[in-house]
């Protein structure tokens, strides 16, 4: 029997998320913990760059996380090891899909 991570929602909650955030979601595991996220959006992703230009580079990753965190055990972000451990994982977030230039 696999073991129940803490925070782990129950399908149902997640099939809503996947419904209600059409940008699609994702989870993150840490250390026995899980949190649910959104893919962020313009918006979301503005506000967490602009915590960048303070010069505290963690801050950006946090807002982020923050902006975007659905539900799940909340220490993958308030526990500082398990919060380096996220930001691994935000940060293939951020870049988004990958584009290809063409010169014409």
């Amino acid at each position: 029997m696999e073991q129940q991570l803490t925070g782990q929602q129950t399908d149902e909650q997640v099939n809503t998320w996947k419904q209600q955030y059409k940008q699609g979601i994702y989870a993150i595991e840490v250390d026995g913990h899980v949190g649910y996220f959104k893919n962020p959006n313009r918006n979301e992703m503005n506000c967490a760059l602009s915590k960048a230009s303070s010069g505290l580079a963690l801050d950006m990753y946090e807002e982020l996380a923050r902006l975007t965190f659905l539900g799940g055990s909340e220490e993958v972000i308030n526990d500082d090891q398990k919060f380096f451990g996220l930001v691994q994982q935000i940060r293939s977030k951020m870049d988004g899909k990958k584009a290809k230039l063409v010169n014409l």
